[in-house]
């Protein structure tokens, strides 16, 4: 029963706005601990409001309040951890329907209850009768609480004395939802650097079993011959391992080191070949040796696959890699012959397969509307175009295709 507007815990709410900022690990003790702490300050509350707001005594002002707490709490433990469970492991929502009138019904018994209780023990409410309004010779009666139009006109009050708990219990849960859900974005995102880094790494293997030996085989050649190009092939090797070993283990490296890795390597790879083989490297920059930032090993699988699948033609064979760095810029181009019809299922799958796929994959986290791919196969020609926005302050917007 609702003696005014007041009762129905709208002024507690203001008392339990910070009950709500929970996190989401805590212990159990803790969350009794919460529990206590909401109920208390609503029950503590609420005696003020009859108290001192409504004037009433202070034996019925306790015997009011805990009667309003502990309906409010059977109906609020009843829904949210025993109807609201089973209605969604049995995937029956609609059971909702039928429970919150049973809800109703069962505040309005203990609600009740608690008066049929006083009037049978000869507890005094006769003076808060006329604020019920009831008369004075009014007689609680324990079976009224199922007649359809006692609880029609007390549906508001049950309304009202749960609303605060149940909107805290709401906005709690999403509040927890909403760093579940933020955690499970948040892991799986580290876990995807973490699947990059851990292919970055094995990019970076690939480089000794499958090219060290090439370069080695040739290095032997040449120092075999004497040739006076041995001792730079050495350096290069070394220049490479260096880098590859040391130097690019961080997430940005100098511009001008990933050029130097990048032009070893191309020469490493072109000694493989006959003098009179199209291969060229071109490097423009607008403003040489500026302190330009890059992720490290971003074009090797690209040039690495020029060589792999490329000179190979019984046409025109060639491998062209074109850099340009200008307006922060940087343009990477590489192309290569690719006779179609020699091509096996493999090799077309890895054109468009790990390291492509890995390619997009570290463009895409570390370079976020600053960067355009473009992978072509047309006219037996193979290009690969990158371009990626060097100023960490760019505004202009790329989409990756």
């Amino acid at each position: 029963m609702s003696f005014s507007k007041k009762e129905n815990g709208i002024l507690t709410f203001a008392g339990l706005v910070n009950f709500i900022k929970h996190k989401e690990q805590y212990n159990i003790g803790i969350r009794i601990l919460s529990h206590v702490f909401m109920w208390f300050s609503f029950t503590l509350l609420l005696f003020l409001d009859y108290y001192l707001a409504l004037n009433i005594s202070f034996g019925q002002s306790l015997f009011l309040s805990v009667r309003v707490l502990v309906s409010s709490a059977v109906v609020f433990y009843l829904f949210f951890y025993y109807f609201l469970p089973f209605a969604k492991r049995s995937s029956n929502l609609w059971l909702i329907i039928i429970i919150v009138p049973f809800l109703i019904v069962t505040w309005l018994f203990i609600n009740n209850f608690f008066y049929v209780a006083a009037d049978y023990v000869g507890y005094d409410l006769t003076n808060l009768y006329p604020i019920m309004g009831k008369e004075k010779d009014y007689h609680p009666n324990l079976m009224e609480v199922f007649k359809f139009k006692f609880i029609i006109l007390n549906t508001l009050s049950v309304i009202y004395s749960l609303s605060p708990f149940f909107f805290t219990k709401i906005i709690v849960d999403v509040t927890r939802l909403n760093e579940t859900k933020l955690r499970i974005q948040k892991q799986k995102s580290d876990l995807e650097i973490n699947n990059i880094n851990i292919e970055k790494e094995f990019l970076k293997a690939q480089l000794n079993p499958h090219f060290l030996f090439n370069t080695l085989n040739n290095l032997y050649a040449l120092t075999v011959k004497k040739d006076d190009k041995a001792p730079e092939i050495v350096l290069n090797l070394s220049d490479i391992m260096a880098y590859t070993l040391y130097e690019s283990n961080t997430e940005k490296v100098s511009l001008q080191k990933e050029l130097e890795f990048i032009s070893n390597y191309f020469a490493l790879e072109k000694m493989r070949y006959p003098e009179d083989k199209k291969i060229t490297l071109t490097v423009n920059e607008e403003y040489p040796g500026k302190d330009y930032q890059i992720a490290p090993l971003l074009t090797f699988v690209f040039i690495e696959n020029a060589f792999k699948y490329g000179l190979n033609s019984t046409k025109e064979q060639f491998v062209n890699v074109i850099i340009d760095i200008r307006d922060d810029s940087f343009l990477f181009i590489v192309e290569n012959d690719i006779e179609n019809a020699n091509i096996s299922d493999k090799s077309k799958n890895y054109f468009g397969g790990i390291g492509l796929s890995n390619a997009k994959k570290r463009l895409a986290l570390l370079y976020p509307d600053r960067h355009e791919l473009s992978v072509e196969d047309h006219n037996e020609v193979y290009r690969v175009s990158l371009k990626i926005s060097l100023n960490e302050q760019s505004i202009t917007l790329y989409s990756d295709r």
